[in-house]
């Protein structure tokens, strides 16, 4: 669902390349998006109720039925502990920008996710059941292959899988964030206008 839907809106989303290696080569998990007819990584909108890793979490478990004790994650550092204040995430590989349609934009977070498994259940009711495991070059053969997804999914072969760290996904709270918060203002507080907000900000 698109959460900003006034002219120029942008939402943000996150998707993932899940990569497992069979027969001694790597392959990423694409399907054949329901709604735009394309081929690319699965994905989805991170809604205004949940962090960016847990919007993760549900869309592999909604749109490839992976669960998260399934999935590793590729990283170019070790995991950072959990701090104070703050829950930890893994770091997207790759980050952009495009427009699914005139005058709407997404800013996708690009995840690089492993796994050896078979999911653990078909896609949710209503999710694409087009799904295919391909190489780079043939997913470039693909029909309907999105060229910047077939682009990244390149990159991400030659550069990432296999060189940077792989760490269980299930390393990563899928709390909200740790009890204790940065400040103890009320909400009425911190959302109180703030002269010094009202500045108009063009690009």
């Amino acid at each position: 669902m698109h959460l900003n839907t006034e002219p120029h809106g942008h939402d943000v989303t996150i998707s993932a390349w899940i990569f497992r290696r069979t027969d001694g080569v790597w392959r990423a998990l694409v399907h054949k998006h329901r709604k735009m007819g394309i081929w690319l990584q699965p994905g989805g909108h991170i809604e205004h109720t949940e962090n960016p890793w847990q919007a993760l979490i549900h869309e592999m478990r909604e749109e490839t039925g992976y669960e998260v004790g399934q999935l590793s994650v590729f990283q170019p550092l070790p995991r950072m502990a959990d701090g104070v204040h703050d829950v930890m995430h893994p770091v997207p590989a790759v980050m952009n920008t495009h427009s699914p349609y005139p005058g709407h934009f997404h800013s996708d977070l690009i995840m690089v996710l492993g796994t050896d498994q078979d999911p653990a259940h078909d896609p949710r009711p209503g999710e694409s059941r087009e799904l295919a495991w391909l190489t780079p070059a043939e997913f470039a053969a693909h029909e309907g292959a999105e060229p910047d997804a077939v682009a990244i999914m390149t990159m991400l072969a030659e550069k990432v899988v296999g060189s940077w760290y792989e760490i269980p996904a299930t390393c990563w709270s899928l709390r909200d964030a740790e009890p204790d918060p940065l400040t103890h203002r009320t909400a009425a507080e911190a959302n109180a206008p703030d002269p010094q907000d009202a500045r108009e900000i063009s690009w």
